[in-house]
């Protein structure tokens, strides 16, 4: 008897199909939703990251402001961070730390003794669903940095220079054939000129005694006293001017730089009709919507006047009282005027006592009060004794910039 085996088959019946399906569905998912989860949560940690920048930024640039001044800058950024109790609190960021810095960036002018702020803030952010995952928080960061000075805020600018003789004495009246206090005039002049942008800031130089005229050979000649009374005498020797660097570095070619480098000393001291003239280059060849300003530097007292004038006249009787009065002209006309008294414990022959042409003492007035008051409110700097200009020319420079904070890449540190 032959027997037969019967060989079994198993149908998969549809429910069993359906059965697998879903269970591959539900791990798709929750790959699915383990995605969009983290889509979340990294979107909200770049939403408080953007938060967190802005505050940085926002805290930079009003600490830079406030700039050389490093305790009021920090104090300053702190206000604008977004830690506990800043004008800037998140409420959706708790636990914000921030660290304020100030530094020298050696790249940007200005540096005085610093001239960055540098504002990092951390903070962490709680997530939604990544905690699935044992991922509960992300650290984000947020670091800023903005300079001041870096503005290039527009201005036509006229420095009168003091180049009497005194400027090639010592303090006790000796002769000193480096002049060296003139040398130090120049200095600190060239130190001011890379603190500015010649695209935007154009600078003229206006000395006295004038020059006989503004050819290559007049400006650079040595001053003489009589040209004070000569009518085509040349107060303004270089007009303003925007050749005279190029980034940030000195054009020695240019005309305003090589007349700095070249300037004598020689003659007396009249201090009005020089700012006068000043006034006058920057209505005449300055910007109508720009800001003007002059910077006038003396190391005494006016003691002389033109005989152009009657005997009478208080440019020639009270020289000083003049030079007040002519800066109170201009500065009612808009002109800021900085003023530096440099030298003036001199006493070489009574330098720094005001007086006539006649010699007679002019009363109620000093070099210093007279320096002093041609200056606008807080633009006065007062060097008593001979020595480097470069820091007032700097400050100077820095307080022009004031308030032109800005935003910088870190990899300008």
């Amino acid at each position: 008897m032959v027997s037969h085996k019967l060989a079994r088959t198993h149908t998969v019946r549809p429910q069993e199909e359906r059965g697998q399906v879903i269970v591959l569905v539900v791990l798709m998912l929750i790959v699915l939703l383990g995605f969009a989860a983290l889509v979340v949560d990294v979107g909200y940690a770049y939403y408080a990251h953007r938060t967190l920048q802005a505050s940085a930024d926002a805290a930079a640039l009003a600490g830079a402001q406030e700039l050389p001044d490093a305790t009021k800058a920090k104090a300053v950024a702190g206000q604008y961070s977004s830690s506990v109790g800043s004008k800037n609190q998140q409420a959706d960021l708790n636990g914000v730390t921030t660290t304020i810095t100030t530094k020298c960036i050696a790249s940007i002018p200005g540096c005085d003794p610093m001239n960055a702020v540098v504002v990092m803030e951390q903070a962490p952010t709680k997530t939604f669903f990544a905690g699935l995952l044992g991922i509960n928080t992300f650290k984000i960061t947020a670091r800023s940095t903005a300079c001041s000075p870096c503005g290039v805020a527009p201005l036509d600018i006229v420095m009168v220079l003091d180049r009497t003789g005194s400027m090639c004495q010592t303090s006790s009246g000796a002769s000193d054939p480096a002049c060296t206090d003139l040398n130090n005039a120049r200095e600190g002049m060239k130190t001011f000129l890379q603190y500015l942008e010649p695209t935007t800031q154009w600078v003229g130089l206006t000395v006295l005694p004038p020059a006989t005229g503004t050819g290559s050979v007049a400006r650079c000649a040595t001053p003489n006293e009589a040209t004070y009374s000569v009518p085509s005498a040349a107060y303004n020797i270089v007009p303003l001017s925007s050749d005279y660097s190029q980034g940030r570095v000195l054009q020695t070619s240019s005309t305003l730089v090589s007349t700095i480098n070249c300037q004598k000393g020689s003659g007396r001291t009249a201090y009005a009709d020089a700012l006068e003239a000043a006034q006058k280059q920057l209505e005449t060849n300055g910007r109508p919507t720009v800001k003007n300003v002059i910077i006038f530097l003396s190391d005494g007292a006016a003691n002389t006047g033109p005989t152009l004038y009657p005997t009478s006249s208080p440019y020639r009787t009270k020289p000083c009282h003049q030079g007040v009065t002519s800066a109170a002209a201009i500065k009612a006309k808009g002109t800021v005027i900085y003023s530096i008294g440099y030298d003036l414990n001199a006493v070489n022959g009574g330098a720094n006592v005001c007086t006539s042409y006649t010699g007679t003492t002019e009363t109620g007035i000093t070099a210093y009060s007279a320096i002093q008051q041609i200056a606008s409110p807080g633009g006065f700097y007062n060097k008593p004794s001979a020595g480097e200009l470069k820091t007032i020319f700097s400050q100077i420079g820095a307080d022009l910039a004031r308030g032109t904070s800005a935003l910088i890449d870190d990899d300008m540190q």
